[in-house]
């Protein structure tokens, strides 16, 4: 492979050429990962574990990203440090390099609305989470897939380190629309997804003033399946909602939702069983988590209620009561 890292003077035969592939240089330096978005590395320059600032050269992305409706400004990522670990480094939106009309920094925008990227250095592709869905891009041929479903006619762009796809890649993940409000003045793309209903924001900030871990994001359908038999959980007592499940490791737990009239009883039932289940299982295993299962609450709101396991769990339950209001607006 011959593979070739684009400069600022590359860069107007790229936009000429729109889906010319862009990839990585010989004598790639060790430990660079293209899904770490603005690690940026001079080809001549060795990896000293100190992050270097994006190239000067490459230009300034420009491109104006609101996410439901918030302003990408920049985002965050794990890097290694030989010998220290990982450290998290922040950037810029304006820091990385600029790209070809349409085209959008995809971890940027993933990790804005909590997806996710991971980087493999055996089969060099990038691969980027979001909800149920998964786009790889693959810096063998520079190809982009979807859901293991290679998208005809695009193609992923690398340019000093940041991973770019066309906006329309986006718009095949499920519940995303993407509108290109561009104008002569600039570039610019609202992007909304399903995280923005007034329910699935109030679970996220639940989540993150209890201190507590994502877990695998479930419907109310999912959580009768898997645990409906076990603990007395119905189709039809939730109407609608969220839930995040633990992993092994942990017993932290969020559901957030309407309740079917006449249901809290049955409801509040299944939860401690579910609850007893938890604390059964962290008495033994992993024990510094049993306090968070016994201080676990249910709590009601007119007709929404919370479930929690969790670190913060006084403080969830305060904003949720403050809070559950914007759920009927």
């Amino acid at each position: 492979m011959n593979f070739k890292r684009i400069s600022a003077a590359a860069l107007a035969t790229v936009l000429a050429a729109t889906l010319v592939p862009a990839a990585l240089a010989d004598g790639r330096p060790e430990g660079w990962t293209p899904a770490d978005g603005a690690r940026i590395v001079p080809i001549s320059a060795p990896v000293d574990g100190m992050l270097i600032s994006p190239n000067p050269n490459a230009g300034s992305y420009d491109k104006v990203i609101t996410v439901n409706g918030e302003t990408l400004e920049g985002y965050e990522y794990d890097r290694e440090v030989p010998g220290w670990g990982s450290e998290t480094v922040s950037v810029k939106l304006s820091e990385i390099p600029t790209a070809p009309t349409g085209y959008l920094p995809l971890r940027a925008v993933l990790q804005a609305d909590h997806g996710s990227a991971s980087w493999d250095s055996y089969s060099y592709t990038s691969t980027f989470f979001y909800e149920k869905d998964m786009i790889v891009a693959d810096f063998n041929d520079m190809s982009i897939s979807v859901n293991d479903e290679k998208v005809e006619g695009a193609q992923a762009l690398l340019i000093e380190g940041v991973t770019y796809v066309p906006f329309s890649v986006l718009e095949k993940l499920e519940g995303i629309t993407v509108t290109d409000n561009s104008t002569d003045a600039g570039e610019s793309y609202a992007i909304v997804t399903p995280n923005n209903a007034p329910l699935m924001k109030l679970a996220y900030q639940l989540l993150e003033t209890a201190g507590t871990g994502r877990g695998m994001k479930s419907t109310p359908d999912e959580l009768v399946e898997v645990y409906g038999e076990t603990h007395g959980f119905t189709a039809g007592q939730i109407t609608e909602g969220v839930a995040f499940m633990p992993m092994m490791i942990s017993p932290d737990t969020l559901v957030l939702g309407k309740m079917a009239e006449g249901s809290q009883k049955d409801l509040e039932a299944a939860f401690e069983s579910y609850r007893k289940s938890q604390e059964e299982t962290f008495t033994w295993y992993l024990s510094q988590n049993l306090p968070k299962v016994e201080n676990a609450k249910f709590v009601v709101e007119g007709d929404w209620f919370l479930f929690l396991i969790a670190e913060n769990v006084d403080e969830a339950v305060t904003f949720f009561q403050e809070n559950v209001k914007t759920l009927a607006e």
